[in-house]
């Protein structure tokens, strides 16, 4: 990979696609991926996540371990001094800290084999004296998750 292409391509590239916004956060508007995390190609065609490319152009190479955290909690701000070198677990605990960490819950989550809807017929037939092996052949799943249910230590949300 060329240096000249490198350096001068890469901020030209990141300061063409960015915003400065009201908050203070230096937003990327370019590629971004799922998360909302903003990507860049990295001059040799892979890929890479904007704020830790940002982080390693400005400060080095991140240690094996260590994550670049948001402070700001805008996961397409690259400003760096919104940006701090931590561990994932410190990274998580500035998550609960924030109140950010989102549990999935029923449906939400890609691998539910049951529905809101169904849980509340589910429960409706236990009322009704079903039996947790009747109903796990009916809406097929294991005798196990409808015992879950039925004790109240999952889909909890579901009122």
């Amino acid at each position: 990979m060329p240096n000249s292409w490198s350096k001068k391509n890469f901020w030209w590239r990141v300061e063409t696609q960015t915003k400065e916004m009201a908050n203070g956060c230096l937003e990327f508007t370019g590629c971004k991926d799922d998360c909302g995390y903003g990507r860049i190609n990295n001059g040799s065609g892979k890929l890479v996540r904007l704020h830790r490319a940002v982080w390693e152009r400005a400060y080095g190479p991140i240690l094996s371990g260590m994550v670049v955290m948001h402070l700001c909690d805008n996961r397409a701000c690259i400003r760096l001094s919104h940006l701090a070198l931590g561990t994932q677990a410190q990274n998580i605990a500035d998550m609960d800290l924030k109140r950010r960490r989102r549990s999935l819950r029923g449906t939400d989550q890609k691998q539910a084999k049951l529905t809101e809807t169904a849980i509340l017929i589910i429960r409706s037939k236990l009322q009704c004296g079903w039996t947790c092996a009747a109903l796990a052949r009916k809406f097929q799943v294991s005798e196990g998750a409808i015992r879950h249910i039925k004790k109240g230590r999952n889909w909890t949300h579901v009122k």
